[in-house]
């Protein structure tokens, strides 16, 4: 019986070593895009969470701290209102705020209110001081 596969068998000649070439040639090139390619996500990394602080004093006619006053901050976005109470020496803080929302916030006390002040996205701090009077000062 005569061989059907001259010269050693499909596998043997040129044919075997170009396909072996062409096997080399793909696994090194899968080996450079994994190491090279495109980075893989942080799965380590924490996701920082953006928020910004709005924080200030809130003043009566003649610069003293108003312990107790309402401080009520609204989310121009949302319409939610949130209020708080000043504490000691008048500080009020509001933390964990959206900082591409806009808001506006006034201190309240005895039926008097501080003037409307606004609170942009557009600003970049993560706190933001604004210092509230009430009765607001004349123009």
């Amino acid at each position: 019986m005569k061989n059907p596969f001259p010269r050693g068998g499909p596998q043997s000649g040129r044919g075997a070593r170009r396909r072996g070439r062409v096997a080399c040639g793909l696994l090194l090139s899968l080996a450079v895009f994994i190491l090279a390619g495109p980075a893989p996500p942080a799965w380590g990394k924490k996701k920082v969470k953006l928020s910004r602080r709005v924080t200030g004093v809130v003043l009566d006619a003649s610069d003293n701290p108003i312990v107790g006053a309402a401080v009520e901050l609204t989310d121009k976005q949302t319409g939610k209102k949130v209020a708080i109470y000043t504490v000691e020496e008048g500080h009020y803080l509001f933390a964990d705020l959206d900082p591409y929302h806009d808001y506006e916030i006034q201190a309240l006390n005895k039926n008097l209110a501080s003037e409307v002040r606004q609170v942009s996205s557009l600003d970049d701090r993560d706190k933001i001081v604004i210092n509230l009077r009430v009765p607001p000062p004349k123009e």
